[in-house]
């Protein structure tokens, strides 16, 4: 006869896989049209221009180009606003005429740095005096 009770057996020890959500591309980089930016679980991201959302609200980028992210403030019905991020994705001709359109940094002169005042140097301390022993 056995000296313990039969334990029951667990059914649900597994672990769901992992979804690798999460940004793909970054601001900056270079895409193909049909490539993954975002994957993400409903609409953290807003899409942008050239840009489209799949059925799984995953961001695709949909022209050949550089990704860009920017802020943009949508409102809702009860009135708030939101700010969210929205993709886009730049062609490389665009690209290239926003930077000869912007206007060339000036170069300005550096003010000279001024020198901090030299800390004076702290008086030694004296020890303190010693007590006389009453007898």
């Amino acid at each position: 006869m056995a000296h313990k009770k039969a334990a029951g057996s667990v059914k649900n020890l597994k672990d769901s896989q992992p979804k690798y959500r999460g940004v793909k591309v970054f601001g900056g980089q270079p895409v193909l049209a049909g490539n993954i930016i975002i994957r993400q679980k409903g609409s953290k991201y807003e899409c942008g221009k050239n840009t489209y959302e799949a059925a799984d609200f995953s961001v695709h980028a949909a022209i050949d180009g550089v990704v860009a992210f920017r802020k943009k403030n949508f409102k809702k019905f009860n009135g708030r606003t939101y700010l969210k991020t929205v993709v886009e994705v730049v062609s490389p001709e665009e690209l290239l005429k926003v930077k000869e359109d912007a206007p060339k940094a000036e170069k300005t002169a550096k003010a000279p740095a001024k020198k901090a005042p030299a800390k004076k140097a702290a008086a030694p301390k004296k020890a303190p005096a010693k007590k006389a022993k009453a007898e």
